[in-house]
């Protein structure tokens, strides 16, 4: 992966494999939006009260359906841009301009608040998983890597 300015905005270069992963993983997280029971909607969507149990679910119902609807978005956005043939072996190029680069990562914030879920961290940032090999644990540290890229970039312009 290489990430570039590109007039203002960013520049992802991915190999295919990467493509993949990206797309694959964005479906994912779109399926977890509309999961109803899934513990890592509890990170996703933190109570906005948590010691006013009347106040957090009276704004959960006037706010929950739109930030599900903007985190679905921005899925579907990393999905629709990272799709390629299987068939491709060149790079995929993707220019992120304007707000995409924000969408992007917020798309990955929420990647990775789903992932530390699932490889079970704790408050402190440790992971309670058994095997440090973990293929979740590979996926964590990748979408960091890219967030903190874009972040460089971002900043730099």
């Amino acid at each position: 992966m290489i990430v570039a300015e590109n007039d203002g905005g960013v520049r992802l270069t991915v190999e295919p494999v990467e493509a993949m992963m990206l797309a694959t993983l964005a479906e994912q997280v779109d399926t977890v939006l509309i999961t109803d029971g899934d513990p890592a909607l509890d990170r996703l969507l933190p109570d906005a009260y948590r010691d006013d149990v009347s106040a957090s679910r009276e704004f959960s119902r006037y706010t929950r359906e739109g930030i599900v609807e903007s985190k679905r978005r921005a899925a579907r956005a990393v999905r629709d841009a990272s799709s390629i043939d299987d068939e491709q072996d060149d790079p995929l190029t993707i220019d992120l301009v304007g707000d995409d680069a924000w969408v992007w990562l917020r798309f990955l914030t929420d990647l990775r608040l789903i992932l530390a879920e699932r490889l079970e961290f704790d408050e402190s940032g440790i992971s309670q998983a058994d095997d440090p090999e973990d293929a979740l644990l590979g996926a964590y540290e990748w979408a960091g890597f890219i967030q903190g890229s874009m972040l460089e970039v971002l900043e730099a312009v």
